[in-house]
């Protein structure tokens, strides 16, 4: 099974994937590093400290690839068999950010991209797999999580109903 997790940074994909991995037997791949270590990126946005993705390398890397879990920010751009959304309440990831080395412009940006469901809109209207499971992390342990993903593993459809922009006054103010 091709699985892909992904998420605003903070939404627990990295220990999801991990948890996940040592559970079932796949090999997971953490596309940040993959994408730095092979070269899969076009340029690097000092401003944000990231690099800019090149999807049709990256995707490529996968093209044969049977059985892999895929984590990271772009993930939802592979092709899969079941695409993992994973969300977070805005409010709690500064204190999910705290000790990345995250400057403040930065939370900020991964806050609001939460709060207005980028990840997410990016999946539902470009689905690169026949199965979206859409899973708030905020009050759950990566265990719980992980529990969820393997019954939809199993055929289950899970589709957390989360709406961010419904809650007023939520934005993060840039300290």
């Amino acid at each position: 099974m091709r699985i892909t997790i992904t998420g605003t940074p903070g939404s627990g994909k990295t220990t999801v994937a991990k948890l996940l991995s040592e559970l079932t037997g796949i090999p997971v791949f953490h596309l940040s590093d993959l994408i730095r270590e092979k070269g899969f990126y076009t340029d690097y946005d000092e401003e944000r400290d990231a690099y800019v993705t090149d999807v049709e390398k990256l995707t490529e890397f996968f093209k044969g690839k049977e059985k892999f879990i895929a984590e990271g920010l772009v993930a939802h751009y592979l092709p899969s068999d079941l695409c993992i959304i994973l969300r977070v309440h805005p409010s709690e990831l500064p204190k999910r950010l705290a000790g990345r080395g995250y400057s403040p412009l930065k939370v900020a940006e991964n806050v609001e991209a939460e709060r207005l469901a980028v990840i997410a809109t990016e999946a539902f209207e470009n689905p690169r797999a026949p199965r979206i499971a859409h899973i708030d992390t905020t009050n759950r342990t990566p265990e719980e999580v992980v529990q969820l993903i393997l019954r939809c593993i199993e055929g289950e459809e899970v589709f957390d109903d989360v709406d961010w922009l419904e809650e007023q006054g939520n934005s993060y103010k840039n300290p």
